[in-house]
């Protein structure tokens, strides 16, 4: 709560902005201590807040800049899901869905989209869902596919996938192509910058990954791609 409410002071927002989540978050919390009892479900919608409150603190400081912004529930967007609370799957219906509002209010009146990440909404019980594991990295995705995005870009605290562990070797560099076969291989032995379950919308349309650093935007990153040039291989 104290974070929320400093990073609001500090970027001379109005804490209306969050002030009723934080005062339901609360309200559900002491509930769970007098229940003594955390359901799935209700794990899932607790963890909800924090992206519901961040996108729109995101969303408001944009548009405090001059660049007009718009927040978006995922679960109110189109994501529909299965309804495996804390690893729920994305569904078929979500693309048409994600892609009819998107389309529908840049049209109408063009702004940023802000999205809140690895959210859903369960198509059989409509309660707020979590992706599991990759689950923002998915949200990103499956927009990317739902809009027939010509490449998506993911950003990490990493310059790209790397040779290796750079806990491990120092000079760990980054690989800039990759398969999505690779990647998933390179996810299957312990590389934590993508899960393969994450990828799979974009592999599904056929669109590029691209792997970038938030701290160091200059890198080129790590593409992701069906297919590359073995010539461009880096042997380890």
């Amino acid at each position: 709560k104290k974070l929320h409410l400093r990073t609001i002071d500090e970027l001379g927002l109005d804490s209306s902005i969050v002030s009723g989540f934080l005062d339901e978050l609360e309200q559900l919390l002491k509930g769970v201590a007098m229940m003594k009892e955390l359901t799935l479900r209700t794990r899932d919608y607790l963890v909800s807040f924090g992206e519901c409150m961040s996108t729109r603190i995101f969303s408001a400081y944009l548009n405090k800049l001059g660049k007009k912004a718009r927040q978006y529930d995922a679960f109110d967007l189109g994501f529909i899901t299965t309804d495996d609370f804390t690893n729920a799957d994305i569904l078929e219906a979500t693309y048409p869905a994600v892609a009819k509002r998107l389309h529908g209010d840049w049209i109408d009146d063009p702004a940023i989209p802000i999205v809140t990440g690895f959210l859903g909404k369960g198509w059989k019980s409509c309660a707020v869902t979590t992706l599991g594991r990759g689950g923002s990295d998915l949200t990103a995705t499956t927009i990317g596919k739902a809009l027939g995005l010509r490449e998506i870009q993911v950003w990490k605290d990493v310059d790209g996938v790397l040779t290796c562990d750079p806990n491990i070797y120092a000079n760990a560099v980054p690989v800039p192509y990759l398969t999505f076969d690779e990647a998933a291989e390179l996810a299957y032995f312990g590389a934590q910058v993508l899960h393969p379950q994450s990828m799979r919308p974009a592999r599904e349309g056929g669109i590029p990954v691209r792997v970038k650093n938030s701290y160091n935007r200059h890198a080129p990153g790590t593409v992701i791609t069906k297919t590359r040039d073995m010539r461009k291989s880096i042997l380890t």
